[in-house]
């Protein structure tokens, strides 16, 4: 009948369609633009401490992509040129990983907390095909941790082998700091002699919203679909996920069933902080349960779980017990740095260009403030990013995903009859 062959030829069609955005939303998300005066001054004083920032660039293995990076690093009195491994003293340093669909700006609204720790450094990076770094295609964590292992490398060898470092790691990224810990990728890992192993300066890891497996995820997405009234049957799915691994290993080099963090766990010898939110339905805090369950016996791990959803702010309690894992984790002996009250109710929200000085306090700026200061372009305050919402798994970017799931099982005749009900209006 042709109603019955016009249905089905168009299902065929929205499977089609929501099929291939659902390949695309894996491995191509939307890249985080930014301009690199957000990354804010080359030099800055705060409270009282002297601050530099250095871009750098490196080649990744085993794709030969380049890399950017940024490390804000403590400047010593009487060393302008710390950056470099000049002494034998321990240094210690947090290393972001930001999420999908972001990228190292992402740790900026976190940088005055971190530098706040008096610790030698923070590190982030653009993995390869994330903001400025090269590259067409994400992994999930299949490559972002090779793209560690070389910054990792290269960090020692601008500051020597007595690193301490701490990964900090949200979404993706937290996924990508498990993998690249794990004996099974370390196994894989060519190096020249084993002085060059990175993962003895790795003391601690904070891992915020980390999925536990990408194919589980993926079946989540599906489950969703069926609680909004798709009926799509097992074996359908089984076979769809196959067909989305296949066009991913064509594309982008890499099998989706190969990002299992979960595998990983057993093996890890690495203290590490988790962070859930506890209204998170995209990576729901049952990833990260399960993850601290299969974690290596007699390796130290804790399970914070906050209010809120997978991109929110988390709130102060969770910089608290970060302050409290970096006194354990780091060889540091000085305490962090005062910081004035003026400032406790926003240094863990803003960068520390959004502070301009008093005689011997910074006050915090508004944000009415600090868009008029942006408006007339002063040169002694950069612009920041401070709009969390725009970097990452946004909720809208969330829905867009859950919409394609439905879209490509026969549940985007509604969101089609909704735009075309929306062109007609516009006519």
């Amino acid at each position: 009948q042709p109603g019955i062959v016009g249905r089905i030829s168009k299902n065929i069609e929205l499977a089609k369609k929501g099929y291939e955005q659902l390949v695309h939303a894996i491995i191509r998300p939307p890249r985080a633009r930014y301009s690199l005066e957000q990354l804010g001054p080359d030099e800055f004083t705060f409270l009282s401490k002297r601050f530099r920032r250095n871009d750098f660039e490196i080649t990744t293995e085993p794709k030969k992509l380049k890399l950017q990076a940024s490390i804000w690093t403590q400047q010593q009195e009487d060393d302008e040129t710390s950056t470099t491994n000049t002494t034998k003293t321990t240094k210690t340093m947090v290393v972001y990983l930001h999420g999908n669909a972001s990228a190292r700006v992402e740790v900026l609204p976190q940088l005055s907390f971190l530098l706040t720790q008096n610790i030698f450094g923070v590190c982030s990076c653009d993995f390869t095909g994330s903001g400025k770094s090269d590259g067409d295609y994400v992994s999930l964590g299949y490559y972002e941790r090779y793209d560690l292992e070389c910054l990792l490398q290269h960090l020692q060898e601008m500051h020597g082998p007595d690193l301490e470092i701490v990964l900090w790691g949200r979404s993706m990224g937290a996924s990508t700091a498990l993998m690249h810990v794990s004996d099974m990728t370390q196994s894989s890992i060519e190096r020249e002699n084993s002085e060059n192993d990175t993962t003895d300066s790795i003391k601690g890891l904070i891992c915020d919203s980390p999925f536990c497996s990408l194919t589980v995820l993926c079946e989540e997405l599906v489950e969703r679909a069926r609680e909004q009234g798709i009926v799509v049957p097992g074996i359908i799915v089984s076979a769809a996920i196959a067909i989305i691994a296949r066009s991913v290993n064509k594309l982008a080099q890499f099998s989706i069933y190969d990002i299992v963090p979960l595998d990983h766990t057993p093996t890890i010898s690495v203290p590490a902080l988790f962070v859930v939110g506890a209204d998170d339905d995209f990576i729901p805090p049952h990833h990260s349960e399960a993850l601290v369950e299969t974690y290596q016996q007699g390796i130290s791990t804790n399970l914070l779980m906050v209010p809120g959803g997978h991109n929110d702010a988390r709130p102060d309690v969770v910089f608290e017990a970060m302050e409290q894992f970096f006194k354990y984790r780091f060889s540091v002996t000085e305490p962090p740095l005062t910081v004035p009250k003026e400032m406790k109710a926003s240094y863990y929200r803003n960068p520390p260009w959004a502070y301009y000085r008093y005689p011997a306090i910074f006050k915090a700026l508004t944000a009415k403030q600090t868009a008029a200061t942006t408006t007339k372009n002063n040169e002694n305050m950069p612009t920041a990013v401070t709009q969390e919402e725009e970097l990452g798994m946004t909720k809208a970017r969330q829905e867009d995903i859950q919409n394609t799931v439905n879209t490509m099982f026969g549940g985007g005749e509604k969101e089609e009859k909704r735009d075309e009900d929306d062109n007609n209006s516009d006519k």
